[in-house]
């Protein structure tokens, strides 16, 4: 599955303002958190860490439902699902690992989209001054929340 690319922005609050927003702990008792682990994971290119932030199996299920959700219902074709989006995340990531030194995270939102699963609106300032706007699926697991996949303002 291909990832959205954020979507470039100006955003209605002053960097003070954005600055002065809620801040999370880096870890995974919050959607929010889990997203900041994901990000520092990708700034220090380590891809277990990275792919200890994501959870295959629902964002697989997720995947399938777009599709035919008797197929998202069938274990054995979720499973291989799951193994297929970790493959192809390990080697997209690694081939092309996103650029985040000086980037600042700010996080407006996150609004239910289906059960278990909620929609993080983050705000990102580039170290050029510029600001991007992605919306992340982000999954409330037994281990915590983990990061699933970004979407755009028309999949929500």
């Amino acid at each position: 599955m291909t990832s959205p690319l954020p979507e470039k922005t100006e955003p209605k609050l002053t960097l003070e303002q954005l600055r002065a927003l809620p801040r999370f702990e880096k870890d995974f008792s919050t959607p929010e958190g889990a997203i900041l682990c994901l990000e520092d994971a990708c700034r220090r290119r380590n891809i277990e860490s990275a792919v200890a932030c994501k959870h295959f199996l629902i964002e697989g299920i997720l995947m399938l439902l777009d599709y035919d959700d008797n197929l998202a219902r069938d274990p054995e074709i979720r499973q291989r699902n799951a193994m297929l989006a970790e493959r192809t995340y390990r080697r997209e990531i690694t081939e092309s690992w996103p650029n985040l030194e000086g980037v600042e995270s700010f996080f407006l939102t996150h609004e239910p989209y289906i059960d278990g699963v909620v929609v993080v609106k983050e705000l990102r300032r580039l170290r050029d001054g510029s600001y991007e706007k992605l919306n992340v699926l982000v999954a409330n697991t037994r281990d915590g929340w983990r990061v699933l996949f970004p979407v755009t303002d028309d999949e929500l």
